[in-house]
């Protein structure tokens, strides 16, 4: 059984506006560092997010250290269909093999297809990273 080393939790306390077809950080998780090399995160987001107008689907992404290696934790990127002017719910979980000792912070990102308006993720939604063992 893997054992927790550290971990946090973050909350959207604000709607963020997301600018038409623009990729929008909703939020980041702060550091969690490993106690040792090569170790193993999970990630867990959950989105509400209120579509523009024009939009056929959101994408949602996951990505460790945006300012510096800017790993997309998952690379194929799916395209969730969403009507136009509606607020949908979208959540998943991701392990990230971190493969040295660094400190890793992880930002949820969310970019509207089609949209010829803005949208909004709406406070609520929030994003969870943890530290652990084997």
């Amino acid at each position: 059984m893997a054992q927790v080393f550290q971990q946090d939790s973050q909350m959207l306390a604000a709607p963020v506006t997301i600018v038409t077809t623009a990729e929008t950080t909703a939020l980041s998780t702060n550091a969690v560092k490993a106690p040792f090399e090569n170790a193993k995160m999970t990630v867990r987001f959950s989105a509400l997010v209120t579509t523009g107008t024009g939009v056929t689907g959101v994408q949602v992404r996951v990505r460790r250290n945006a300012a510096a290696e800017n790993v997309v934790l998952n690379p194929a990127v799916q395209t969730i269909g969403a009507a136009a002017s509606a607020t949908i719910a979208v959540s998943g979980e991701f392990t990230d093999g971190v493969p040295d000792g660094r400190d890793s912070v992880y930002s949820l990102t969310v970019q509207q297809v089609g949209a010829t308006g803005n949208g909004t993720i709406l406070a609520g939604s929030q994003i969870a990273a943890q530290v652990l063992s084997g």
